[in-house]
């Protein structure tokens, strides 16, 4: 699976660090390490955390070989994947600013993008909402996915929170691939391998606002005034 390449080229990384705080919020989770640094990835309240109250204190290594069973562990494990994913070199902004083209897929939790350089964009909902046509806006069920072409397609990285991401890359054919979102994890052999192009990551200027925004039940717009958008080719 994906998530288990990623966690194994990862792995140097996770090395050596240990959890000094993790919170599991509404909408986000979100992980503090040892080093400093801070992960936050999307909260997917299905399964049970098999290491509720045991996390704090362990090695990060231990903790993401342990949460992949279920979603509300992916949760956690993606949180502190996000933590050790350190762009080398990044522009700030959106993939999405330099790409144009016929048709642009987004795979997500009602993803939105801000772009008007493609002549359609098809929306798949993991929320499976109706079918919705808005224009050059379709919005459809993720589950009534059986096959796409796209020139672009943006998967946000919640998909690996829900397990989704090899089902997703089955079923479409796609000239520029990009991992967005919260969630989104820098593992540029992995991803290479399974075609991604670009990854695009959610960084924070205050780490302290940010935690205690995903532990206090912060919604995406509260999270975005303690964050900036980069990316980087692959």
């Amino acid at each position: 699976m994906i998530l288990d390449e990623i966690i194994n080229e990862l792995r140097f990384a996770l090395k050596g660090k240990k959890i000094t705080n993790s919170c599991i919020g509404v909408a986000f989770t979100a992980s503090l390490l040892s080093d400093g640094s801070l992960g936050i990835s999307h909260t997917i309240l299905d399964g049970e955390n098999s290491m509720s109250g045991e996390i704090m204190g362990k090695e990060a290594e231990e903790v993401v070989e342990k949460l992949t069973s279920n979603p509300l562990e992916r949760s956690v494990a993606l949180s502190v994947l996000n933590a050790v994913s350190v762009l080398p070199t990044f522009e700030r902004g959106d993939p999405l600013d330099i790409m144009e083209g016929n048709k642009l897929c987004l795979f997500g939790y009602s993803p939105t993008v801000e772009t008007n350089k493609f002549s359609s964009i098809i929306i798949y909902d993991f929320r499976n909402p109706e079918t919705q046509n808005l224009g050059k806006v379709i919005v459809k069920p993720y589950s009534s996915l059986t096959s796409e072409i796209c020139n672009t397609a943006v998967i946000f990285a919640s998909a690996l929170v829900a397990g989704y991401t090899e089902s997703i890359l089955k079923r479409i054919s796609v000239d520029h691939l990009i991992l967005s979102g919260v969630s989104s994890v820098y593992a540029p052999s992995t991803l290479r391998s399974y075609g991604f192009e670009y990854v695009s990551k959610v960084e924070t200027f205050d780490k302290f606002r940010a935690f205690r925004t995903v532990c206090e039940g912060g919604s995406g717009r509260q999270l975005a005034k303690y964050t900036y958008k980069i990316y980087t080719k692959l």
